[in-house]
């Protein structure tokens, strides 16, 4: 019997690079990005990160579920590679409704052993998870790799500070602590992933502080570290540089459909 091939898949909100993902044949299902000018948008696929945060000085954005064609399209084409096998990291559930329509679509797949798992977390942190199942499907089976990510999705952190509250208090998934904030004061949030959820840390006056709160987040013992950021590199890389015992530290531009709830200036902290 041949043996068995895995594809692995992920959701556009893992944020991983193009070259990461051409060179594992990682298949990407895009969010899509609706804006109030009646224009619709793959995440990636048809509108870039910057593109998205310049757009929303003037329209109104928000982000909705993979398409149900461009999830059947991804496995049929993964089927037509030649694999019968296929594992796909989704977004948190609780932040998503993208884990139940691609576990639906899956349903369709009689003739493909799929497993769908919730990362319970986004951006580079799910990222980092994905980048793990490539590793394993060197030298693992399917179901090993299924369990192994699922026990793994708790040593991966993300912390993030919000420039402005302003587009993810428009995004319904703030939390209520958060709502009464108020800008005025120059207030910047740190957020944490939690158990799928957008979770409220702390909040610091400006955000110098802020960032300094975020810094010491890191846990020195994490194998994996990311900075993510919208708007300033130069900034992220400022940031970046207080890591510097850090081996091969990512820096990279959160992409679309996160930085449409996080707005410009986000900066945030992923490791494991």
């Amino acid at each position: 019997m041949a043996e068995a091939k895995i594809s692995i898949i992920a959701d556009t909100g893992c944020d991983l690079d193009e070259k990461f993902v051409s060179d594992h044949n990682v298949k990407l299902i895009p969010f899509r990005i609706i804006s109030d000018d009646g224009h619709e948008y793959r995440d990636r696929f048809d509108i870039s990160a910057p593109d998205v945060v310049k757009l929303l000085e003037n329209h109104d954005l928000k982000t909705s579920l993979p398409a149900i064609g461009d999830i059947k399209k991804t496995f049929d084409e993964v089927k037509a590679e030649g694999y019968d096998q296929a594992i796909v990291i989704t977004i948190s559930s609780k932040l998503s409704g993208t884990y139940s329509a691609i576990s639906m679509t899956a349903k369709d797949y009689k003739d493909m052993k799929i497993s769908v798992v919730d990362s319970l977390t986004l951006s580079m942190a799910e990222g980092f998870l994905v980048m793990d199942a490539c590793d394993m499907v060197k030298s693992m089976n399917f179901d090993d790799i299924v369990k192994k990510i699922e026990s793994r999705r708790a040593s991966v952190k993300a912390h993030f500070v919000l420039d402005t509250i302003k587009y993810l208090k428009k995004s319904g998934r703030m939390p209520e602590a958060a709502l009464s904030l108020s800008e005025i004061l120059n207030l910047k949030p740190v957020f944490t992933i939690k158990e799928g959820h957008i979770s409220l840390e702390s909040i610091s006056l400006g955000k110098k502080h802020a960032l300094k709160v975020l810094e010491k987040k890191l846990d020195p013992n994490a194998t994996k570290c990311a900075i993510a950021y919208t708007g300033s590199k130069d900034e992220s890389e400022l940031f970046a540089n207080r890591f510097s015992n850090f081996k091969d530290i990512i820096v990279y531009y959160l992409g679309p459909a996160l930085s449409l709830h996080g707005g410009k200036g986000t900066i945030g902290l992923i490791y494991t």
